[in-house]
């Protein structure tokens, strides 16, 4: 197991990813830790389970700060990769196992990981500076290896994860031991998690979103997690979704809005009365999709911010959360938000502009880039997300859009939001993203509508319609149709395909 380094005081354990499952397991052994699929663990077969990875991959040579990539299926395969990586004092880099060969090896190249840690689901092949290694057979090397006892500082590395990299190539976004501790009880404060509370995850965990609200949330507070526990595409899939969260005892669900109109478009009914909580990130919430999910299960989507610099942010637990339903709500505890102006300085409350973090969660900064990187990205401590917004006289933190994403039309500059929002409306749009595309003069751009329709739609029909409800600049140049828009994971768009 991780050990806190020698001569640390014995509060540091508490510091420690490990040590959270440690504790828990110790008060609560025999409680429900994971269910996925037919598979259950408590908390103490979850520790034991840990504990033989972590000697497993100590005897196959993975030692105290090194880097392993893990390419994992959903559910428990990633829960154990992540912990049992950190239980041998090594640091994680959680990869979707769907990565292609240049994405792969690029992050285990950047990372610096001599070894890939994969139950099997790797789909591409790694550099060769990298060994494979098969979870199911470090674990059974585990169960025939000395113990591991390593000592790891607090403010070690405990997780590589990799920015969204809109533009360019992914950042590598280190994240400590302690932050994540402390995102961990900054996120269960905030939704006051008990032991008595089941998280259905149906997040990556590869993902800060889902590392951060699911797993970790669930060890420091000693609620189960509850995975659905297999590959089928989410909205292949909604019908069982929907069945484990009607009966397998699930009280919060942490989710994207894509899952949450998926589950509200599902044919038949379903009963979520036990659901206490659902939790909407990672995109704005659309108001039909919070109207179409509250009206089709009577639990009412609150939405949360965060970032893969900062773990969760913010958290919209108002009680009056119709009314707020556009606000991702207030700074959990041990955040610091402030909206800036182009100076730099706060702006009065609000005001538009841009949201800057300080956070005992957050990073100290991205790894292996230029200085001038850190020194842009992170001013005096703080991180500029690039996300517009307001903060209202009660603290509440609405989002307008990303000042990174403003088209500029001959100097005039678009919001794709807000183009968005208007042929989303259209009688025969089902999907819409906008975009700005390089035009035929350098440094301007046009505005592009990627279109998924449903029915017959012309081209014409729609920049008709844009430019009776918009300034004719904000219109359409080019408007593009396909089959379906492409996204992560998560249901993020992936904007960097369609320019």
């Amino acid at each position: 197991m991780v050990v806190a380094a020698a001569g640390a005081p014995a509060r540091t354990r508490s510091e420690l990813v490990s040590g959270l499952l440690a504790q828990t397991a110790e008060a609560a052994p025999g409680a429900l830790a994971v269910a996925c699929g037919e598979r259950r663990m408590t908390y103490a077969e979850l520790a034991a389970e840990v504990d033989r990875l972590a000697a497993g991959l100590a005897a196959a040579g993975v030692g105290p700060g090194d880097a392993v990539a893990l390419l994992a299926a959903p559910g428990t395969p990633s829960l154990l990769g992540i912990l049992g990586i950190l239980g041998a004092g090594a640091v994680a880099v959680p990869m979707s196992p769907a990565s292609k060969p240049a994405e792969l090896r690029f992050c285990v190249e950047d990372s610096g990981a001599r070894v890939v840690l994969t139950d099997g689901s790797l789909e591409a092949a790694p550099p060769p500076s990298a060994r494979v290694l098969v979870l199911d057979d470090v674990l059974g090397a585990g169960r025939h290896a000395a113990p591991v006892s390593v000592a790891v500082a607090p403010d070690a590395d405990a997780l590589f994860l990799y920015s969204a990299g809109a533009t360019g190539r992914p950042k590598r976004v280190p994240r400590t031991h302690r932050q994540l501790v402390a995102e961990s009880r900054s996120v269960v404060a905030a939704l006051e998690l008990t032991p008595e509370d089941s998280v259905f995850c149906a997040l990556p965990l590869f993902h800060a979103y889902g590392l951060g609200c699911c797993l970790l949330a669930a060890l420091r507070s000693g609620a189960s997690l509850l995975f659905a526990g297999d590959r089928i595409p989410f909205a292949l899939d909604r019908a069982r979704v929907l069945a484990l969260l009607e009966h397998a005892g699930a009280t919060v669900f942490p989710a994207v809005p894509f899952h949450l109109r998926v589950l509200a478009e599902a044919p038949g009914a379903a009963r979520l009365s036990g659901l206490r909580l659902c939790l909407s990130a990672g995109n704005a919430l659309p108001r039909a999709t919070f109207e179409a999910f509250t009206a089709a299960f009577g639990v009412t989507p609150r939405q949360l911010y965060g970032c893969t610099e900062a773990g969760a942010v913010t958290a919209n637990i108002d009680g009056d959360p119709v009314r707020t339903a556009g606000s991702v709500g207030r700074a959990l505890d041990g955040v610091e938000l402030a909206v800036v102006g182009a100076d730099g300085a706060p702006v009065e409350t609000g005001r538009l502009g841009e949201i800057t973090i300080r956070s005992e969660a957050m990073t100290r900064g991205y790894a292996g880039v230029d200085p001038v990187v850190n020194r842009d990205a992170f001013p005096g401590g703080a991180f500029l997300t690039g996300d517009r917004g307001r903060l209202d006289a009660e603290g509440r933190l609405w989002l307008t859009g990303r000042r990174k994403r403003l088209i500029d039309v001959r100097g005039d500059k678009v919001d794709p939001v807000e183009v968005e929002d208007v042929l989303a409306v259209h009688p025969k749009v089902r999907e819409v993203v906008v975009v700005g595309v390089q035009g035929p003069v350098e440094g301007e751009d046009l505005v592009k509508a990627v279109v998924v329709a449903d029915g017959t739609c012309g081209a014409r029909e729609l920049v008709r319609f844009c430019r009776e409800r918009l300034a004719d600049h904000k219109a359409p140049q080019l408007v593009e149709f396909c089959e379906e828009i492409p996204r992560s994971p998560l249901g993020e768009v992936l904007r960097k395909y369609l320019v």
